[in-house]
C-alpha cells in the first residue's frame, strides 16, 4: 500500500491532536506568570494555600531601591491586593509586586510556582497535653489512615507551654523574629509571654522543623509542658489522591480526630 502525503499529513495531525489532549488533562504542578501578571501570580498562591498544597516560587525581578537584579527561591509568606510577601531562604521578608510597583521592595519581571505536594487531607486533632516529643508523635501518628507518600505536615495551633519565664515584649519580638529567620516553611508565629509560661500562635509550621521550633525556645528556657488546643492539620501527598479514595479518606472516623473535620483537596 502506497502512503501518500495526505496520509503523512493525517497521521502527523492526529499525533498532535492526542499529545494536546493529554496535555489538557495533566496534572499542571508549575505556574509561570510575568511581572504584569501579578494579580494572576497572587490567585493562584491563594488558591494553592487555600487548598493546603506546599509550594514555593523562583521570582525574578529588580530591587526598587537601587535597581539592582534580584533572583531566589522563596517560600509564600503571605499575599496582599497586587503584591506577594515572600520569605527568603536567610530569613529576610520582602515584598514583590508588579512590572511598574515602586510601593514593594522587588518590582517583578518573572515568578514560576512550583508546587510540591500533588494534593492535601485537612482535619482537626483534639487538644492533647504532653512533652515536646509527646506532642510531636501525637500529630504525627494521627495520619496513620492515609495512605499516600507524605511531601510533608503543615500545623496551624496555639501552643500554650509550661517554662520559668518573665513577662518581656523585647524577648517575645526577638523569638518571633528567630523562628522566621529560621525555619523556612512557617506562614507566621506570635509568641505572648507571661510570668511562668507562654504561647505560640502558629501558621502552617512544617512537621520537617519542628525539632527547630523546638530548639529555638530553649535557647530562651525550658520548656517543661505543652498543651495544644485544637490542631489544624495539613497532610501534604507527593502523589495524587484518587478520586476514589476522596470518600473512604473523609468517612474515617479517628479516635482524636473532630468528626466530619477532614477534607481532601485534589
Amino acid at each position: 500500500m502506497k502512503i501518500t502525503v495526505i496520509d503523512v499529513f493525517i497521521i502527523v495531525l492526529l499525533g498532535l491532536s492526542l499529545f494536546s489532549f493529554s496535555l489538557k488533562y495533566e496534572p499542571k504542578y508549575e505556574f509561570g506568570y510575568s511581572g504584569s501578571q501579578i494579580y494572576r501570580a497572587v490567585e493562584e498562591c491563594e488558591k494553592l494555600d487555600s487548598r493546603g498544597f506546599l509550594y514555593i516560587v523562583d521570582a525574578r525581578g529588580y530591587w526598587n531601591a537601587d535597581v539592582g537584579h534580584f533572583g531566589e527561591e522563596a517560600f509564600v509568606a503571605g499575599t496582599g491586593r497586587g503584591y506577594l510577601v515572600l520569605k527568603l531562604k536567610d530569613g529576610r521578608i520582602v515584598t514583590m509586586g508588579g512590572q511598574m510597583s515602586y510601593k514593594e521592595d522587588i518590582q517583578a519581571v518573572d515568578i514560576e510556582i512550583l508546587q510540591k505536594s500533588k494534593s492535601s487531607v485537612h482535619y482537626v486533632l483534639k487538644p492533647f497535653e504532653g512533652s515536646k516529643e509527646e506532642v510531636k508523635k501525637y500529630i504525627e501518628d494521627s495520619a496513620g489512615f492515609i495512605n499516600y507518600v507524605k511531601e510533608d505536615m503543615a500545623v496551624s495551633a496555639v501552643l500554650t507551654m509550661d517554662a520559668d519565664t518573665e513577662q518581656s515584649i523585647l524577648l517575645e519580638s526577638e523569638i518571633e523574629d528567630q523562628l522566621q529567620k529560621e525555619i523556612f516553611f512557617l506562614k507566621s508565629a506570635d509568641v505572648e509571654i507571661y510570668d511562668d509560661g507562654l504561647t505560640v500562635a502558629v501558621e502552617r509550621l512544617s512537621m520537617k522543623e519542628v525539632d527547630t521550633f523546638f530548639e529555638i525556645l530553649e535557647k530562651y528556657f525550658t520548656v517543661t509542658g505543652i498543651y495544644t488546643g485544637d490542631v489544624k492539620v495539613v497532610y501534604q501527598t507527593a502523589e495524587e489522591i484518587r478520586e476514589e479514595d476522596v470518600p473512604l479518606l473523609e468517612a474515617y472516623k479517628g479516635e482524636n480526630i473532630y468528626p466530619g473535620s477532614i477534607h481532601v483537596r485534589v
